[in-house]
């Protein structure tokens, strides 16, 4: 008997890595199970998905479900049985974990809750004894729930050292790379808020030997899946080390609590490739005890100067829609978080995730959310559904013109010249591309964002009346957007500039005002960006 595994990720390229999938493959295979893994994408047609897989004539089929790929499996489950009515169909991965009672048992033949690996080889045992599929984790009825224990991981077999995801391993690829299970902390709108909050390690031998295996494959970008990456010093230090040593030239990204971040640890990730990503949430004390988390804003702003101070890239993460959370809070925490040159923002609305405390907390506070996945909030008592889009309509403005746009390094000056907060110019920016887009007859995804960044401030500094700023303010951000350009696409850029690099340097510290009336402009001159292979920049001057 064959067991076929259906996955469906996000797209094609770098969000195409079904590690769910892959480890319930690899446990089956271990165990000396035949198991087959059929890969989609969002892409794909379900039916069309569904037709392909019935093909096969699985006895038994198995679907790796998440929030976002739930009602693609759906439309698959529904043509599948139309198809292959005689197959026995179960159904596991996070959203059957976090939400069984939404799965209909009439089509499929039991769930696997919680950590599948040693479940699903249990519940395969007993089809190829003709018993009944039960036990922990293994649901057929609805009112019994109970979820599988969490497995030994040193005991666990790694799908990547079987070699099951080489065809996702190509040249360049952003891969899954999971070190940890499970979470210290307890926030609210977080899966382990109602978890054990222990924290278990995959064997350093093993994951020794996945990263050599990763190097050997050229992948290009290794996220790694331990949600507090920083929570045991010691331990942080050495992968550190043991990544310094062998993958210089793959880029890493890390899950970190910025409050355990030090002087040791901030220089440890200046010697590799990697980006960090930080969960600030909100920067409103009152919405954030709610949510179980602490925060003091001196603190934090210290902790994170720590990664600027060493050129470490950081993104930082909001949530629109906490308990508590309000328009005015959203554009606070906004500011805030800008004001910390993060080099992106990931700004989501609240998803109320069955089984974590804020969707069990809803009706306490007045949420309102989709019944369905996503989940999404649709209004609260403190955040009204207009101001909910409002809101969205801010975090599309931060994603084009702060991240996309990377203006992480200058926005503090733009905010300087115009006397306006963050939140503010983002509002004046979603006018303002309506207006260009209209005028250029483009699509926002066939825009030089670079040079609408500039129309636009070009435009505003008039507007306003501080046109004596746009000399220095528009070679400042030059100079950081050809940093942007060069270190995101790999190609040499060429910045035209009106003051020296030393002295648009001293912007750093100097004020707008005190910088122009120190600095008299120059006439233009214009710099080749060029990466050495140290990684440091070198400025070209050219005639």
């Amino acid at each position: 008997m064959t067991i076929h595994l259906v996955s469906c990720c996000l797209e094609e390229g770098n969000l195409s890595y079904p590690l769910g999938a892959l480890c319930i493959q690899s446990s089956l295979l271990t165990k000396g199970h035949a198991c087959t893994h059929h890969p989609f994408t969002l892409a794909d047609d379900p039916r069309q998905a569904a037709g392909q897989v019935a093909q096969e004539k699985g006895e038994v089929i198995g679907l790796s479900v998440y929030l976002w790929n739930r009602l693609w499996m759906d439309s698959f489950l529904s043509a599948l049985k139309e198809e292959h009515p005689g197959s026995v169909v179960f159904a596991g991965g996070p959203e059957a974990t976090a939400n069984p009672q939404s799965f209909d048992l009439e089509s499929l033949s039991f769930l696997v809750v919680g950590e599948g690996e040693e479940a699903v080889v249990q519940a395969v045992q007993q089809l190829l004894e003709h018993q009944t599929v039960q036990g922990r984790g293994l649901v057929s009825d609805l009112k019994h729930i109970s979820f599988a224990p969490s497995p030994q991981l040193s005991e666990l077999s790694s799908p990547i050292l079987q070699g099951l995801a080489d065809p996702f391993l190509t040249e360049g690829a952003s891969v899954l790379w999971e070190m940890t299970r499970g979470c210290p902390f307890h926030c609210s709108f977080c899966f382990e808020s109602r978890g054990q909050r222990s924290v278990r390690h995959f064997p350093p031998e093993r994951l020794e030997a996945e990263l050599d295996y990763l190097v050997a494959h050229g992948v290009g970008e290794i996220y790694v899946l331990d949600p507090t990456f920083n929570m045991d010093k010691k331990r942080t230090l050495e992968l550190l080390s043991l990544i310094e040593a062998k993958s210089q030239s793959i880029h890493f990204v890390f899950e970190v609590r910025a409050e355990l971040l030090d002087k040791q640890l901030a220089d440890a990730f200046s010697r590799i490739n990697c980006s960090l990503q930080i969960g600030l949430q909100s920067s409103d004390p009152a919405v954030l005890k709610q949510a179980n988390r602490s925060f003091v804003p001196e603190s934090f702003a210290k902790k994170v100067a720590l990664l600027n101070d060493r050129g470490i890239p950081f993104g930082l993460d909001l949530i629109i829609g906490l308990p508590l959370d309000s328009f005015d809070a959203f554009t606070k925490s906004l500011d805030y978080a800008m004001a910390l040159k993060p080099s992106n923002l990931d700004i989501f609305p609240l998803s109320l995730l069955p089984g974590t405390l804020v969707a069990d907390q809803a009706a306490e506070f007045g949420i309102k959310h989709l019944k369905d996945a996503p989940y999404t909030i649709l209004s609260s008592p403190t955040f009204c559904e207009e101001d909910i889009l409002k809101a969205i309509r801010l975090k599309e403005a931060a994603d084009l013109f702060f991240t996309q746009g990377q203006a992480g390094m200058w926005m503090g000056k733009l905010c300087e010249a115009l006397a306006l907060k963050g939140h503010q110019i983002l509002t004046l920016f979603n006018s303002y591309l309506s207006f260009y887009l209209k005028k250029s007859g483009q699509k926002q995804e066939e825009i030089d964002i670079f040079s609408v960044q500039e129309a636009f401030v070009r435009s505003l500094l008039k507007k306003l009346g501080k046109q004596a700023y746009e000399p220095a303010l528009l070679s400042y951000m030059e100079l950081h957007q050809g940093i942007a350009f060069i270190q995101t696409y790999q190609e040499s850029p060429v910045i035209r500039l009106l003051y020296s690099l030393d002295e648009l340097s001293l912007l750093d510290r100097l004020s707008l005002e005190e910088f122009v009336k120190t600095y008299p402009e120059q006439e233009q001159q214009e710099f080749a960006i060029q990466a050495q292979e140290d990684g440091q920049l070198l400025f070209i001057p050219l005639k």
